[in-house]
């Protein structure tokens, strides 16, 4: 009976949010009558760190373009590495400036804001440095609706077998996010991809109330400018999607991780807190019920749970994991349902004696 009203629920929730809620959220995103964004209005900003390792596959993705934007400001964050010198390559031949913080400026969000100074375009696009694109992505945000901030899709792809596992759980809040800016609003941006205006911008932004804390520059912005009813729209389009590479080894995961649930809490988004606490909620649930079949040897019970639940998330993810062609991660979300408590308990006693670190800095919580 507790396994039947549980699967009700959760089948209830994924329908409603991944599958009403995605599909509804292209045309919310997209109506028909609006005026669209201008390349020659956007300035593209990238902060880097000893990002050596990436910039080419950056710098190959501006290359192989088929429009560019008015102009790309990478923002060189105190790197000791030959990244900026490599960068220094191509300035003659391409819309690129190169800018470095001074000495009492640090940090990503330092960063972002020093190259702001510098712009010159309307509308501000935020790309990692260790991102790429397909040659019409540019062009592609041209066919984009004006709006104060568009939140794009920023994909993780695993580089071997080893780490697919680790796409599935960004791809899975991806696709709720999705679901939720189709019903209600979304709740996560990425900086990786995020297309924002500049007057909106410099009427929104509350710096001073997060300053202190290192990461979490596009959760705050997404919360400053929910806070003051700006226009923010959601698209999860392959042609507008950046890609960018799982952390090598472990530790460099589990520390992305932490930083990015450490910056989550800061935002104290009521609505996005209440939906944790549900899936936390129906997480024990779901794990309490498996234990309780195992205990008492129901084993036909505790498979039948087992196998409809994730059953179900096979199903109802599959579009999001298709649509960007993530088929091999796909196909291990049956494991991933397996080692999930395993890899959230992991994190939560991490968070509690270990600080995330960042480029070799400690991240300022």
């Amino acid at each position: 009976m507790e396994s039947t009203v549980f699967l009700l629920i959760y089948l209830f929730l994924l329908a409603l949010i991944v599958g009403i809620g995605g599909t509804r959220h292209k045309f919310k995103a997209r109506p028909k009558t609006s005026e669209s964004i201008s390349l020659e209005k956007i300035t593209v900003l990238i902060p880097f760190r000893n990002e050596a390792q990436s910039l080419a596959r950056i710098i190959q993705s501006i290359k192989n373009s088929m429009k560019l934007p008015l102009e790309i400001i990478f923002i060189n964050d105190h790197s000791d590495d030959t990244g900026l010198a490599f960068l220094q390559q191509y300035v003659n031949d391409l819309p690129i400036a190169l800018v470095s913080l001074p000495d009492q400026k640090i940090g990503k969000k330092e960063a972002l804001r020093y190259g702001m100074e510098h712009a010159q375009g309307d509308y501000y696009l935020t790309l990692d440095a260790d991102v790429f694109f397909g040659p019409n992505y540019f062009s592609e945000l041209e066919k984009l609706p004006t709006a104060d901030l568009w939140i794009l899709p920023a994909i993780l792809i695993g580089q071997s077998k080893r780490q697919l596992w680790q796409e599935i759980d960004l791809h899975i809040m991806n696709a709720i996010n999705v679901g939720l800016y189709g019903l209600f609003r979304p709740v996560i941006a990425s900086g990786a991809n995020l297309l924002f205006s500049k007057s909106a911008f410099l009427a929104s932004d509350d710096y001073s109330s997060h300053q202190h804390i290192s990461s979490g520059d596009d959760l705050f912005l997404l919360r400053d400018f929910r806070k003051n009813n700006k226009d923010v729209r959601l698209i999860s389009d392959p042609l507008l999607a950046v890609y960018t590479y799982a952390p090598e080894g472990l530790g460099a995961f589990l520390h992305q991780r932490m930083r990015w649930i450490s910056k989550t809490s800061k935002v104290k988004d009521h609505f996005a807190t209440s939906l944790g606490v549900i899936q936390t909620v129906l997480s024990l649930f779901f794990y309490t019920l498996l234990g309780i079949y195992l205990f008492k040897a129901e084993y036909s019970e505790m498979l039948f749970l087992l196998f409809v639940k994730t059953g179900l998330d096979v199903i109802f993810y599959a579009p999001y994991f298709f649509r960007f062609k993530r088929i091999h991660s796909w196909v291990l979300v049956p494991l991933y349902e397996v080692i999930f408590p395993l890899y959230n308990v992991l994190l939560l006693t991490l968070i509690l004696f270990l600080s995330p670190t960042w480029k070799g800095r400690k991240v300022n919580l």
